[in-house]
């Protein structure tokens, strides 16, 4: 989707909830097996060895099926193709690179697009409610004589 990115959930002014809010029923699919994949790339450029290894270890990576890691690796022999053939990376050829790596969400700015944010995992505000609950009925008991 072109245009630009929205801000963050934390960062809008509007906070209100659509109406149409949690009435899609969620899928889930299996996700390929998480382990170390070969690049295949014979004498590949650095950037896109450590782009590759950077993917590999995202928080991404996990909800990626098999096809994704081969349109990953697609995209990224591309890159590679274009960094290592001794010619200037043209506008389009950059564009084209780009273009491939956004539709796999790698970047932030497209994950937004697409409704997807990555929070850090933090404290369960359910599970320290219930702390604080017990901590205030211990509060308030009574010893028994």
């Amino acid at each position: 989707m072109p245009g630009v990115a929205p801000k963050p959930a934390s960062k809008r002014r509007r906070r209100n909830v659509p109406a149409s809010y949690g009435a899609a029923e969620p899928v889930t699919a299996p996700a390929a097996p998480v382990g170390d994949r070969k690049f295949g790339v014979d004498n590949p450029h650095p950037l896109v060895t450590d782009l590759w290894t950077a993917v590999q270890s995202s928080c991404e990576a996990r909800f990626y099926s098999e096809a994704d890691w081969v349109r990953l690796r697609l995209e990224l022999w591309n890159a590679n193709h274009a960094m290592t053939s001794g010619r200037p990376i043209s506008g389009h050829t950059w564009a084209a690179v780009q273009h491939g790596l956004t539709e796999l969400l790698i970047s932030p700015a497209a994950k937004r697009r697409a409704a997807i944010e990555l929070w850090a995992a933090g404290p369960d505000p359910d599970e320290n409610a219930a702390v604080s609950m017990i901590g205030t009925y211990k509060s308030k008991l009574k010893p028994v004589d």
